[in-house]
């Protein structure tokens, strides 16, 4: 399973920062129905999802808000 460690920054709110898989990322996005839609930066063209990212609505305007993002390694921590 593929877990991401990202950052939701929105005016007037404290900074949201968790762990989570992409599912439940885009739960979060979704229950906080920020302005805007998904950020375009997870859709890449072959449909794989970028590792990392930053994406900013309405930059500078009063809905702005921001998402940040990275994979983490799925790679197994060796005994």
């Amino acid at each position: 399973m593929t877990f991401y460690a990202w950052t939701i920054k929105y005016r007037g709110r404290k900074e949201i920062k968790h762990v989570t898989t992409l599912a439940e990322l885009f739960d979060v996005l979704r229950i906080l129905k920020l302005p805007g839609l998904a950020p375009p930066g997870f859709a890449l063209p072959d449909g794989e999802v970028a590792d990392h990212g930053h994406y900013t609505h309405n930059e500078g305007g009063s809905d702005e808000w921001s998402l940040i993002w990275t994979k983490i390694d799925e790679t197994p921590i060796a005994d």
